[in-house]
């Protein structure tokens, strides 16, 4: 009977190697040689002629490759994966204070992008609508499915003045001057993005809510902004990138 390969448990293996495999198949104690990814193996044995036990050599680099047995290269073909080795390396935590929030003051056509100043806090959000697709099929077990999203932004911003000119902010005014508008007059696009030029940065379309906190005499003046998405969220190359 020909060689042949029909799987290799587990089908995964760390770049390092050194962890134990089984190939099957038949006619698997004729086999002379074996390469994984284009590796050969140095340690292996036919434990009977439908089993071969294996000690994965070293990848060079991950990802899926060939697993090919010896003589007559008997392929299977994407057989095995070499994860990526993880990653030793420091990590250290970044700040919630990273965001940065503009808001167009000019045009779609030609934007004028002005920033939110004296933000305290910002919470970006993405709900999920899910939807319930239980089936027969499941055998008692529910299912969910989802089919929309849905953005939003949620900031409270302390409401400041300049110290010549005694006006408030620019960028916290067009938010509060739509506020209490409709239609077109009510929505603001803005983007909001990591301000240290991470990967994230977006941008859309929103209404606007416009919620003063009040508070007693010795409380400052802090109002909450809620953006509330009108459409998708795009993701944007990062302006301060």
């Amino acid at each position: 009977m020909a060689i042949a390969i029909s799987g290799i448990t587990p089908a995964t293996g760390p770049l390092s190697g050194g962890t134990v495999h089984y190939i099957t198949g038949t006619s698997l104690d004729t086999v002379t040689g074996i390469t994984i990814k284009g590796t050969a193996v140095a340690q292996y044995s036919a434990l009977s002629p439908t089993l071969i036990r294996l000690t994965l050599p070293a990848g060079g680099t991950a990802g899926a490759g060939d697993v090919v047995l010896n003589p007559g290269a008997v392929t299977l073909a994407g057989g095995f994966t070499y994860s990526a080795a993880a990653s030793t390396e420091q990590l250290v935590s970044t700040v919630a204070r990273k965001w940065a929030l503009d808001v167009n003051t000019g045009t779609v056509a030609a934007p004028v992008w002005t920033p939110v100043r004296a933000i305290g806090e910002l919470k970006p959000t993405v709900d999920a609508q899910m939807e319930d697709d239980s089936d027969y099929d499941s055998n008692g077990w529910a299912s969910e499915v989802k089919t929309q999203l849905k953005w939003a932004l949620e900031t409270k911003v302390f409401r400041k003045v300049g110290v010549a000119s005694a006006a408030y902010d620019p960028g916290q005014e067009k938010l509060r001057q739509a506020a209490d508008q409709f239609g077109a007059a009510g929505t603001v696009q803005v983007r909001w993005y990591d301000r240290t030029g991470g990967p994230e940065a977006y941008t859309g379309f929103a209404s606007v809510s416009w919620e003063p906190e009040g508070g007693d005499a010795k409380d400052l003046d802090q109002v909450t902004i809620k953006l509330s998405g009108n459409g998708a969220r795009t993701t944007i190359t990062n302006p301060a990138a």
